[in-house]
């Protein structure tokens, strides 16, 4: 199945995750003609409410977490339409929690789930829509999120066996995926965001007796491609805005990104890890050589 010019593949854990980590690259490759997928493993609900209208307790509350689920699968098809994703699957795994959280061992939890149902289920999408690049967290996800790394592990051996005719024959012909990226928010951006809160007054790590800089998001010298997300940012917040339980309304944040975005988050970062030719960096599309 193939409509645009290229199809961009993203997997993300969580609802919202797709806007802000990749919110600017996804509208862009829509206003650009590309068919864009976005698969969303987990229903997010044990996500933090930011929303004090909501009145919920999802990790305590069994039938809050519920209802916390349907909202925020809500606001994720909304997100989907503002940045103009073209298809948009939605696992409906459980949320893990955070790392440490007894929630990471519950038998419903995506952490938990069986690993080769997930691969087949990507790999149906794979095969289903031949996308020429694929989108996904590091081998950390990121922050350490276990629904995060769980993703990556899925996503890189559905990469995989999409590829391989003897895996999964059921799910359609195999697809061989040409560039395969992760997302990767630069150490030097984490930084400078943290000194710009603190002078306006906010905490952050850099207070911390024990802060580790080096323990902060991506080397810069790792990241392979900058995406100019510019002519795309007031679509972005938007769409993470839409997330209303998770990202409040009128907060300091809602404020700071608007304050700062077109300087502080003006391009989002990846790194390539497969591609069939050499990256000339920095890379600013990651359709390059296709």
């Amino acid at each position: 199945m193939k409509t645009g010019r290229h199809t961009l593949l993203t997997v993300h854990a969580h609802p919202d995750d797709e806007a802000s980590g990749t919110g600017g690259l996804l509208r862009l490759a829509a206003e650009q003609g590309h068919t864009t997928i976005l698969v969303t493993c987990t229903n997010g609900e044990l996500g933090d409410v930011k929303d004090a209208s909501l009145r919920l307790n999802p990790r305590d509350n069994p039938p809050d977490r519920q209802a916390l689920a349907q909202i925020r699968r809500n606001e994720l098809a909304k997100a989907a339409v503002v940045l103009g994703i073209t298809h948009l699957y939605t696992l409906g795994y459980h949320d893990s929690g955070m790392q440490g959280w007894d929630t990471n061992q519950a038998p419903w939890a995506f952490v938990q789930a069986d690993p080769q149902e997930v691969i087949a289920r990507l790999v149906g999408i794979i095969r289903r829509h031949c996308p020429e690049v694929v989108v996904t967290y590091d081998a950390n996800g990121g922050y350490g999120h276990p629904d995060h790394m769980m993703a990556h592990r899925m996503t890189v051996a559905a990469v995989d066996a999409a590829a391989d005719a003897g895996h999964f024959p059921e799910a359609g012909t195999p697809w061989q995926v040409q560039k395969l990226y992760y997302t990767a928010w630069a150490r030097s951006e984490i930084l400078r965001t943290f000194r710009i809160m603190e002078l306006l007054g906010r905490k952050t790590p850099l207070r911390h007796a024990d802060f580790n800089p080096d323990l902060l998001g991506c080397p810069d010298a790792l990241i392979t491609t900058r995406i100019d997300v510019r002519p795309v940012m007031r679509r972005k917040w938007r769409a993470l805005f839409t997330h209303h339980s998770q990202m409040g309304q009128g907060n300091f944040f809602w404020w700071f990104l608007r304050l700062t975005g077109r300087w502080l988050y003006a391009y989002e970062s990846f790194c390539c890890v497969r591609s069939p030719h050499h990256i000339q960096r920095p890379e600013t599309d990651i359709f390059a050589g296709l």
